[in-house]
């Protein structure tokens, strides 16, 4: 071998361990943003992905039955077809008359799939344990899966007053806020690769909300999204926040330092704009999300006040991220919202200070299923967190909430009933 051609050999070989050195540290990197803040690489922003694709085009096939049924207004919506949904369209196994009874003390439940009792069996959510546990209290679940309170909150001025609750339980899961400013969730995670649903969000205008429709509303706007995913999605970017932190598939996606500087670019994107959290993981209470959140709860928590129910918010810890920073000692993230609640002199109740008081029995996988929902025995337990709460409240029969419900009318006044009001665009 000459001279030349030995040294040329030697560059290549360096050439290729440097690489190799490269992308083994990219790919440690990408294992690291996955392990330890839950970023993957997801780069379908500009086109569905194949599993969204292969439902969309499910959800358009004459006579399909989807999992979650199209609505123009929220979103989407349990069908009642579908197993364990009622005719009003609540997660039950019975149907309920419009008047309660007057010996039993009705809750409404609206929220996520923490509400929902999502990878648990029916009969083992917190929502049917209550009433398991005390019969005298019935709670209605108008939880769905993947809702943000924004849809929740239209859900309830939809058909929260029509079997007369006493009482509405607004459920609010920690990762809740990213939702209040996205359109379409394969803008926001990859945690949901056959979603193609898109939803309606608030603006604030002038601190009032103003409601941004659902962009997609009819059958005709799914086949358009279909036959021109780009075109559209680009419509549905210009609403949503999370849009900058897009980036898109391409032909070099093989390689792990590729993927990781695409994840990177984005971030600092994102990062341009006032971000959701702080770097110390609590809500950054300057941003857009924030307020939104604020505003989506002030007047969620109004507007149960004036159909004459007594509102309670309920707030779910995220097990995968809250739980773990409580048994780290560290704040949870929504702290400052709490603190919000308790400037206002809110009702709320925080799961989490059920969850904590058992860590030194039980792990973060005894108290959580997929997804970081609760268990049989995390809803339990939160259940009967629910029920010791309301009876140190004294509310947990019918009279006594009453009672408090026009108690706290008094309180906010009735200055309180234009700051809840919603505008469309």
């Amino acid at each position: 071998m000459s001279i030349d051609r030995r040294w040329l050999f030697v560059r290549v070989a360096f050439a290729l361990i440097v690489y190799l050195l490269v992308e083994s540290v990219a790919f440690g990197g990408l294992f690291v943003l996955r392990k330890t803040r839950g970023l993957r690489y997801f780069p379908d922003g500009s086109a569905l992905s194949s599993k969204a694709r292969a439902d969309l085009d499910l959800f358009l096939a004459p006579g399909s039955k989807p999992r979650m049924t199209m609505d123009p207004d929220l979103g989407w919506i349990h069908g009642p077809d579908r197993a364990g949904i009622n005719a009003a369209g609540m997660r039950d196994d019975r149907e309920y008359n419009p008047e309660p009874d007057s010996s039993v003390l009705r809750v409404a439940a609206f929220g996520d799939s923490f509400t929902y009792g999502s990878d648990v069996e029916l009969g083992e959510n917190w929502a049917k344990r209550i009433p398991a546990i005390n019969p005298a209290i019935e709670v209605l679940n108008y939880g769905v899966g993947a809702y943000g309170v924004d849809q929740a909150y239209l859900r309830y001025l939809r058909s929260g007053a029509d079997f007369h609750p006493h009482m509405v339980l607004i459920g609010y899961m920690g990762e809740n806020i990213g939702r209040h400013v996205n359109v379409y969730r394969g803008f926001y995670t990859g945690h949901y690769p056959d979603w193609f649903l898109t939803k309606p969000r608030f603006r604030m205008e002038k601190g009032q909300l103003a409601l941004i429709p659902n962009p997609l509303r009819s059958v005709d706007d799914y086949r358009r999204l279909r036959d021109d995913e780009r075109t559209v999605l680009s419509e549905l970017a210009r609403n949503d926040f999370h849009y900058a932190g897009h980036y898109g598939a391409g032909p070099f996606d093989f390689s792990p330092t590729v993927r990781l500087v695409k994840m990177v670019r984005a971030r600092i994107e994102l990062k341009r704009q006032r971000p959701i959290f702080r770097m110390d993981g609590q809500y950054d209470q300057q941003s857009e999300a924030y307020a939104i959140t604020v505003g989506i709860l002030d007047a969620f928590y109004r507007k149960v006040l004036e159909a004459g129910a007594l509102p309670i918010i309920v707030v779910f810890p995220d097990l995968n991220q809250d739980e773990q920073r409580s048994r780290e000692g560290k704040p949870r993230s929504y702290a400052a919202l709490l603190n919000d609640f308790n400037r206002k002199g809110y009702r709320y109740i925080d799961a989490e200070d059920a969850l904590a008081s058992v860590q030194q029995r039980y792990t973060i996988n005894d108290l959580t299923v997929r997804w970081g929902h609760y268990s049989k025995l995390g809803n339990d337990i939160v259940a009967r967190h629910i029920l010791k709460t309301l009876g140190n409240w004294n509310l947990d029969h019918v009279s006594e909430v009453k009672a408090a419900a026009a108690t706290e009318r008094a309180r906010l006044g009735r200055g309180f009933q234009g700051e809840s009001s919603t505008s469309s665009k």
